[in-house]
């Protein structure tokens, strides 16, 4: 590939509107999962400072 030449990016590519809304929902889920795993997280540290006494 020649320097000229431009690779598609997000910004130039245009998604189909089904690929746009399974990236949203494959987002949001992943959004979801990392949430819960930071409250179990969280949750955990204050048990484990709580029922050390």
């Amino acid at each position: 590939m020649s320097p000229t030449e431009e690779q598609p990016t997000m910004e130039t590519r245009k998604l189909a509107p089904d690929e746009l809304m399974l990236r949203r929902r494959r987002s949001r889920r992943t959004a979801l999962v990392m949430g819960l795993v930071a409250v179990a997280i969280y949750v955990g540290f204050i048990l484990s400072g709580v029922l050390a006494h």
